[in-house]
Order: C-alpha cells, then structure tokens, then sequence
C-alpha cells in the first residue's frame, strides 16, 4: 500500500531506529530531511540511502537538540528544504543507566532538553506546516520505559513518561483539524543506544529496528477510520501483557 505522504522530518534519522524509518520512507518515495548532531553520520546515511537508484530525495541537517533555538530553526530549514512538511518523526533521544543518587543535575538537564523539550517544542514550530498538509501526522517514538520505570533509569523514564504526557494533550488539541498523533513505545531495540545502555542483553533477543519502521509504514498507509494512538512494542522473549 501507498500513502499519501510526500514530504518528512526525521530527528537522529541517520542511525538506528531513525535511519531505518527514514530509509523505508525514501524506498517508498518520500522526500526525507534528516537531522542529528554528527556531520559524518549525516553524511554517510544520505550516502547509502542514495544508494537505492529508487530513493528519493535526501536533505540533511546538522543540529544539536540541546540548544534553546533548535526546534524553530530545524522545523524552518526542514521545511524549506522540502517545500512543505507532513510527516514529524520526533525520533532523536539519548539514555542514562545511572540511579537516582548518582544523577547529576547537568545530566537531568540533557536528556530532558533533548527527549521531552526538543520534541515539544518541535511538535509546536511544525504545527503551522502540518495544517497546510491534507496528511498532516506526527509520531513520537517513546519507549516502554515511560510506561513502566526501569531501575537506573529513572531520569531517562521520567524523559520518555513527559514525552508520552504531552503528547496525549497534543493529540487531544489537534485532533478537529485532521492532525494524526501516533506514539510507538519499543523495549530493547538492536541500536547502539541499548547496546551501551543494557550490555547484559541478549542481542539475539532485541528487536530489529526494521520492524519498527515496518509498524511505521503500516500507520502512514492505513490513514482510514480505525485510529492506533499507541503502540506497545515488547521483545518476543518479555513475558506477555506485562
């Protein structure tokens, strides 16, 4: 199936999970912009997404999502670049195994600034674009952590449980103009982020990140009248309906 998709935001597109999303979006023809911190990564996802003589457009846009001014001006290059904007993916977001105790407040900061502030404040600069869309869609990738708390990670929960929140009033504000509000909450995913994060896990037991962006892509072409706010995504080996 097709969707009427055509022009895509991407944050932390160039590696895991968002670059697998951003290359189904390419392969299935919709121009992408994809931001993030490091140059070379950017570089070098644009290179082998290309690489697809099918592929469509690839911008990029080198950005750190800590800084106050970084929403408004990624959501106005983004949109530049690509003539418009109908699909936000908030994927960018960093991960603290520490507890409590051991948090500092410089710590605190980080990841609230770039797992719930960036977004929020993305989600806000992009409404205007959106509404000039006829498929105007937003996705968050949350994390399961923000349903349920992990021992040390309570500041990445308390990031991820603040990103959930305000989505739920957002999807709520904007749901009479047409403006879809998805959430996707993942366990362990196969990047690099979980690799650092939980190096006890079995890598044989994570989830693919292309299985992510398939649940993406069935979203973005089943826009009918049946509406997922959230996806719960647990590891195969997770005990069910915990």
């Amino acid at each position: 199936m097709k969707t009427e998709i055509q022009r895509a935001l991407i944050t932390g597109g160039s590696r895991g999970i968002g670059f697998h999303i951003t290359k189904k979006l390419t392969e299935n023809g919709i121009d992408v912009c994809i931001a993030g911190r490091d140059g070379t990564s950017l570089r070098e996802a644009k290179g082998q997404l290309l690489q697809n003589p099918l592929s469509a457009q690839v911008h990029t846009i080198q950005i750190d999502l800590e800084q106050t001014d970084a929403p408004q001006q990624l959501i106005r290059e983004a949109g530049e670049k690509l003539g418009g904007l109908d699909l936000l993916v908030n994927n960018a977001g960093i991960c603290l195994n520490r507890s409590l105790e051991e948090t500092s407040l410089k710590e605190w900061d980080r990841i609230m600034h770039i797992n719930a502030r960036a977004p929020y404040f993305l989600c806000q600069h992009a409404l205007p674009w959106l509404r000039d869309s006829s498929v105007p869609t937003i996705i968050q990738i949350a994390s399961v952590v923000g349903h349920n708390g992990y021992e040390s990670q309570s500041a990445y929960a308390a990031s991820k449980h603040a990103l959930l929140g305000f989505t739920k009033s957002l999807a709520k504000e904007v749901q009479h103009e047409g403006i879809r509000v998805y959430t996707l909450s993942p366990g362990g995913v196969a990047t690099e982020m979980i690799g650092a994060a939980r190096p006890d896990l079995d890598d044989s037991a994570l989830i693919d990140p292309t299985e992510i962006s398939d649940l993406v892509w069935y979203i973005l072409t089943h826009r009918g009248n049946a509406m997922i706010d959230n996806l719960m995504i647990r590891r195969a080996a997770k005990t069910a309906w915990s």
